[in-house]
């Protein structure tokens, strides 16, 4: 919903977001701001993944985790007649030690090669890691992100290192979980990340490796995100867009 069209969704989604952030003292970079929306989407995701429970794919699990207060307000949404919870956080100032938690969690995880991976963590992340532009708004280029991810994953096959970090770097697969939404899945899944599907024109890191072994390099992120914006992705891509509240 932070990229709702309706701008009364937008600004709740957006104030729960901020009421997050600073409730667990986080700040993501000013770089990160401007980006694609999912692109900042997902760092908002890694920073609040690095301070819960589960972790992210890139950061070691803390041994304190802070606990938060939360606020939850129900309604019936006028646009689509529907029960909606709007949650506002705040600081409880408390800590507590992960070994005496006796959580039953398992997490939705949505990426399908995920559970076969199993991470070395980064001692720093950058701020600008993943990111699609910098400061210029110039293609960043993958060589420090590269370098970083090989260094977690430790994957020795450089084929399957490439199609990882290319699902990870302009698919987000890393972050991005997809319950049903009334009982309903999203359309535009991005392909070969919920299922497995290798056929290389069916997905956008598929078409991003055949394009970097005629040309020996990938296309440009402005290239990849104006394909995104103007639908001509494959089917079940994300075309450019965050999860939209269009069903």
């Amino acid at each position: 919903m932070i990229n709702a069209s309706h701008e009364e969704q937008k600004a709740e989604a957006l104030k729960s977001l901020n009421s997050l952030m600073t409730a667990l003292n986080l700040k993501i970079s000013e770089l990160a701001i401007h980006q694609p929306s999912q692109v900042t989407a997902a760092t908002y995701t890694r920073l609040l993944q690095s301070v819960s429970l589960n972790n992210s794919l890139f950061t070691q699990p803390q041994s304190q985790l802070t606990l938060i207060n939360v606020d939850v307000e129900k309604g019936i949404s006028k646009h689509h007649h529907k029960q909606y919870l709007n949650y506002t956080f705040s600081s409880s100032n408390k800590t507590i030690e992960r070994s005496k938690l006796q959580i039953d969690y398992v997490p939705h995880d949505s990426w399908w090669y995920r559970s076969q991976l199993h991470p070395k963590s980064l001692a720093i992340l950058p701020k600008d890691f993943l990111l699609w532009f910098d400061e210029n708004k110039r293609d960043r280029s993958d060589q420090n992100d590269f370098s970083l991810v090989a260094k977690s994953l430790n994957i020795s096959n450089n084929y399957l290192l490439q199609a990882l970090f290319y699902q990870i770097k302009f698919e987000i697969a890393d972050v991005i979980c997809c319950p049903p939404f009334y009982n309903r899945l999203p359309r535009n899944l991005p392909a070969n990340i919920f299922q497995r599907d290798t056929r290389l024109n069916n997905s956008l890191t598929g078409q991003i490796i055949k394009y970097y072994r005629s040309h020996h390099t990938r296309p440009s992120a402005k290239q990849i995100y104006l394909a995104g914006i103007h639908d001509r992705l494959p089917n079940y891509c994300w075309n450019g867009k965050w999860i939209s509240d269009h069903r």
